[in-house]
């Protein structure tokens, strides 16, 4: 599913396929008419806007809620049509079942659902959010799901799909992506992965994982692809593997990251996601993601875990781009 007003997932409609790896299509082609009594109306390019919702931004963790509805505020109203990108990025979570969906999109803001099903309690969680302007002819981004190739059960930890771009690059972009739902349930390690791999100028194959002896039921991931050489944007991953072993679980963890050469202009505004999860059984999913110290040439990041969570890995995404001052 790709572009903004995307079906929201259902699982009732999910339907066994006889292959769990297919190919799609991607075609970012949209636009908005002008009135016809304005022939010379031209379409803004809007900013890149990005933001976080946390759902201690409207309750307490005390108050645990299946659902939990908040807002996207962008810092430039707009009547034209712009993208809104979610990835998780803050859980507790005694059972790894949430999904974050956009609503619906507005002029000034969008309202977001941080949502968990079945049994599980939903203490908190939270998302990072990207508004991308839709006639940047560089940007392209969709969503994929296991659950349009394969049902949650039988049990399957390996899912995959090729996507094809809609409008072919000059050379291999630079592809991100991440998680924006997961469901592992209760029974083993909650172990989730979201990659891309084979990457060329017409396409990617995007991955959903799990590895070990967990369960994964289903998964979410968005994706974002842009130029290589791309001077205003810089897309990258970053994991606590890069600074301690996944065989050594430790609540706090904090590393930097670079941009690579040359140094952006300025610091930039930074979206960041959770892309890979690896906790122990039996425990609640817990971790906050945060970003700070950005400069022209990088950013420091941490993972937090607290109370009596076995935290072995986590992974994430960044994408760095120039934009409005805060």
């Amino acid at each position: 599913m790709y572009g903004v007003n995307r079906p929201r997932d259902d699982p009732s409609r999910d339907t066994q396929h006889s292959s769990y790896t297919r190919d799609v299509s991607f075609n970012t082609n949209a636009s908005v008419n002008a009135p016809h009594n304005s022939p010379l109306a031209v379409e803004p390019t809007l900013p890149f806007d990005n933001g976080e919702f946390r759902t201690m931004d409207v309750r307490s963790w005390e108050d645990p809620r299946p659902v939990t509805v908040g807002e996207a505020r962008f810092k430039t109203p707009s009547c034209y049509t712009r993208a809104v990108l979610l990835g998780l990025s803050e859980l507790d979570l005694d059972i790894l079942r949430i999904r974050a969906e956009v609503r619906t999109i507005a002029d000034d803001r969008a309202i977001l659902n941080l949502t968990t099903w079945a049994d599980t309690v939903h203490y908190l969680s939270g998302c990072s959010w990207l508004s991308l302007p839709l006639n940047d002819p560089d940007i392209q981004w969709g969503r994929y799901s296991t659950t349009e190739d394969r049902p949650p059960s039988p049990l399957q930890q390996k899912t995959s799909r090729r996507i094809t771009f809609g409008r072919p690059y000059a050379a291999p972009p630079r592809v991100a992506v991440w998680l924006d739902s997961a469901d592992s349930g209760p029974e083993k390690n909650v172990r989730v992965a979201a990659f891309a791999d084979d990457v060329t100028r017409e396409g990617f194959t995007v991955h959903l994982d799990a590895w070990g002896d967990s369960h994964l039921y289903s998964a979410g991931a968005t994706w974002l692809a842009h130029s290589d050489g791309r001077q205003d944007m810089r897309s990258g991953a970053f994991e606590i593997e890069d600074v301690r072993p996944a065989s050594a679980p430790c609540h706090q963890n904090r590393g930097r990251v670079s941009w690579g050469p040359p140094a952006m202009a300025r610091p930039p505004r930074v979206f960041a996601a959770l892309r890979m999860l690896d906790f122990g059984h039996g425990r609640h999913t817990r971790i906050r993601m945060k970003t700070e110290e950005i400069t022209e040439t990088g950013m420091t990041w941490s993972f937090e875990s607290w109370a009596d969570t076995v935290f072995y890995q986590a992974g994430a995404v960044f994408i760095a781009f120039e934009g409005s001052e805060w």
